[in-house]
């Protein structure tokens, strides 16, 4: 697995990704984050027990992506997850990153449910936890105020054993279009 902690040397480029505005446009806060204020997330999520945040590097070396989990609830074995690679990563990236955050979730945490939130219109995030073989486990109208409108949210999930079920058939796809 190429996951290692967010460290505080990775915070100017992981503000630089989730400011770019193909990222933010479909975030739950959509401001631009300043380094203050993404100073002071930082310090939240290292006090929080609740919350784990990784950096996913590319067989080079070079972070292109980054993974949190959040809401790690230890009585349920479950959490909630969110991620983004890095803008203008190569074709395959996001897979790559979705597969070995599944594996971390569900091997390394022993969850056995992963949680996810999309809002509704991101059709290629909707896209993309389905092909990771989350199920659609709810719609939540007007459930999250943007700062300007009221935005309905999708709500998915995968359990541990329906990931070990699809699991083979993504790391075939990855093999196939030979994403390592």
């Amino acid at each position: 697995m190429s996951l290692r902690p967010l460290a505080e040397s990775d915070l100017p480029l992981v503000r630089c990704w989730r400011n770019a505005p193909e990222v933010r446009r479909w975030m739950f806060t959509r401001h631009e984050i300043g380094e203050a204020e993404h100073r002071a997330w930082f310090e939240r999520i290292h006090a929080d027990p609740q919350v784990r945040w990784l950096i996913h590097e590319n067989p080079a070396g070079q972070a292109d992506g980054v993974i949190g989990f959040t809401q790690i609830d230890r009585v349920s074995n479950k959490a909630f997850w969110g991620f983004y690679a890095a803008p203008a990563s190569p074709r395959g990236t996001g897979t790559r990153i979705g597969q070995e955050a599944l594996d971390c979730a569900f091997v390394e945490m022993g969850l056995h449910k992963l949680n996810a939130e999309v809002i509704a219109g991101n059709e290629a995030s909707v896209k993309f936890h389905l092909k990771l073989g989350f199920r659609q486990e709810g719609y939540f109208r007007a459930e999250h105020f943007d700062g300007t409108q009221y935005v309905d949210v999708v709500r998915f999930a995968i359990l541990a054993e329906e990931w070990q079920v699809k699991r083979g058939e993504i790391l075939a796809g990855l093999a196939r279009a030979e994403i390592v």
